[in-house]
């Protein structure tokens, strides 16, 4: 049965009705799909915000039993928009069966590299541009760094927390202290500086798309700012050691002989964007083939 079918059949049956007659209870609710791995945590959450006039942001994978849940979720009500943070499938895949199914739009953000999927964007979001529900108002976040079409989404107002509360799509993990920067698609000094665009907001709370929500949101930004800063700095010593090399030569200086295999590729992309970053801000050099060395300036600190 397709999703579309599964709409149809829930609005046409008495389940529909019982479901609109379910008391209103949080005005955002939560959905994890069964989407587990080293990547994802333990699973993409997907957030249903309004009661009357709910949003989903990231519907997740195109898995019919998660978005069976996502419908159940919205209490009976058509949902007004399909928001996504980004473009990656674990995110987004949902989307279209989502809107083909609700009849909903989706919404997103400029500049995806590549989408190996159909998502029949209705309305291209720009930063500050803000859609409203019944019980605050969802304000786009421009945050490139994990991906250059990156948003956060600020709920603010009506039933959001005093500060309001920061839907972070992949722009932080519920646990550890890091998220995915590497290229073609990351770029570390947009996500640095999308840090300290996101502190700025003094929300009360974070909600990653995977992991659980954060409290402290100052102290989750220093934390990751840390982190960053602690793996530039070694690799600037690993040069400093090596000499000329390529992300792969230093792997294991920087993370040592245990890293999990299934992390390896992340984590190599993860050194080229941080060796990318060195040659942006003069502290490094590339050759065109992959391999980096330090200039006077990166040598001298």
């Amino acid at each position: 049965m397709s999703l579309s079918d599964l709409w149809k059949q829930l609005q046409e049956s008495t389940v529909w009705k019982q479901l609109q007659e379910i008391p209103d209870t949080d005005p955002m609710r939560v959905v994890r799909a069964a989407n587990a791995s080293p990547m994802t945590l333990d699973g993409t959450r997907t957030y249903v915000v309004g009661r009357e006039r709910p949003m989903v942001i990231d519907p997740g994978p195109a898995d019919l039993a998660h978005l069976e849940n996502v419908i159940r979720a919205m209490g009976g009500r058509m949902p007004i928009a399909v928001l996504l943070t980004h473009s990656h499938s674990d995110h987004a895949a949902g989307a279209l069966p989502l809107a083909t199914a609700t009849g909903a739009p989706v919404m997103m953000g400029k500049g995806a590299l590549s989408v190996n999927f159909n998502l029949n964007v209705g309305r291209w979001l720009a930063d500050g541009d803000t859609v409203e529900t019944d019980v605050g108002t969802l304000r786009a976040v421009a945050t490139p760094g994990h991906a250059p079409e990156h948003l956060c989404f600020h709920w603010t107002g009506g039933e959001a927390p005093a500060n309001g509360a920061l839907f972070v799509g992949d722009h932080f993990m519920g646990t550890g202290d890091t998220t995915l920067v590497a290229p073609p698609e990351g770029d570390l000094g947009a996500y640095l500086r999308s840090l300290d665009k996101v502190n700025a907001l003094n929300a009360d709370v974070f909600y990653p798309a995977h992991g659980g929500p954060m409290h402290d949101p100052s102290v989750t930004v220093d934390r990751y700012w840390k982190h960053r800063a602690e793996r530039i700095e070694q690799v600037v010593r690993a040069l400093r050691r090596t000499g000329p090399s390529h992300a792969r030569g230093i792997l294991e200086a920087v993370y040592g002989a245990g890293l999990d295999p299934a992390l390896r590729t992340a984590a190599e992309g993860s050194l080229t964007a941080i060796l990318g970053f060195l040659v942006s801000e003069g502290h490094a050099v590339a050759d065109g083939n992959g391999t980096y060395d330090l200039t006077e300036l990166g040598r001298a600190e």
